[in-house]
């Protein structure tokens, strides 16, 4: 079984605890009276971590009562099913990992060179594209796949902060015919407007940078000592990067689309033109 992403983020939280500590893993294995071989797996997620466990490990490496109980909290709640495996027969294995990277996030960074972003898709905008996308899925598929996109959208009602770069064709290309992609667009300046979401767009304008051809998720999560991850979706393939220096490279390949985009202020302003040249 693939571990979950909360049991990952536990595992790599007590990892950096236990170096912090100056302990190998050997010396905690033996203090806390497990096996070297399950603290291996419990650092990478891939065993699970009972409380008498955990509590004796918070006490191995003195880490603070607050700190611990946020852990045990994460530990419960590795173990819990998630709401989107409702959903389990319709949805890839890569959009399973997606929804379940963003259920705890409290930051995503996202980059779409030509579509807009799913977490800001209005339904109508969703549905043509899944169509689109997929032209012999059932119609009943289609209303699952839609109920669970709005679904995932909830995260920014709770207060989500999303950071979004679209390329200017995203804005542009009337998916759905330019009624929808008007609605779209208003949808999008209400988010931008009443919730913690920042949108620039790229314009057909500007010069070359390094997320040229890609599209990609930065996903952060509220504690420090929670490592960043990027999920990156292909036409045939998907893939979630945890190591540190990938994360850097796309963090810098963010950076750098960021710095040829427009801010925010002018961002909007471009879409307001789109949004008057559809009428």
């Amino acid at each position: 079984m693939r571990p979950t992403v909360r049991s990952r983020r536990l595992g790599s939280r007590l990892g950096t605890y236990r170096q912090q500590s100056g302990l190998s893993g050997t010396e905690l294995a033996a203090k806390i009276g497990i096996h070297q071989g399950t603290w291996s797996k419990i650092e990478s997620g891939k065993a699970k971590v009972s409380p008498n466990v955990l509590v004796r490990t918070a006490q191995a490496l003195n880490i603070p009562a607050e700190v611990a109980a946020q852990l045990e909290a994460l530990r419960r709640k590795a173990d819990e099913p998630g709401w989107w495996q409702d959903y389990g027969d319709i949805l890839s294995e890569a959009v399973q990992m997606l929804i379940e990277l963003e259920t705890d996030a409290s930051w995503i960074r996202t980059y779409e060179g030509e579509v807009i972003p799913g977490l800001l898709q209005t339904r109508d905008y969703a549905e043509r594209g899944i169509t689109a996308v997929s032209p012999h899925i059932r119609v009943a598929d289609v209303d699952r796949y839609l109920e669970l996109r709005m679904r995932r959208q909830k995260r920014i009602l709770e207060g989500l902060r999303l950071t979004a770069v679209v390329g200017e064709a995203a804005i542009r290309q009337q998916v759905g015919g330019p009624g929808i992609l008007r609605e779209q667009l208003q949808h999008i300046t209400r988010m931008v407007r009443e919730r913690d979401v920042t949108v620039q767009v790229v314009p057909f304008t500007a010069d070359a940078h390094a997320a040229l051809g890609d599209s990609f998720v930065i996903i952060q999560w509220p504690d420090e000592t929670d490592p960043e991850a990027v999920y990156v979706d292909g036409v045939t393939s998907w893939t979630v990067h945890e190591r540190g220096g990938v994360i850097r490279s796309y963090l810098h390949a963010f950076g750098s689309v960021q710095s040829q985009a427009l801010a925010p202020r002018e961002s909007l302003d471009l879409i307001h033109d789109v949004i008057k040249d559809l009428r």
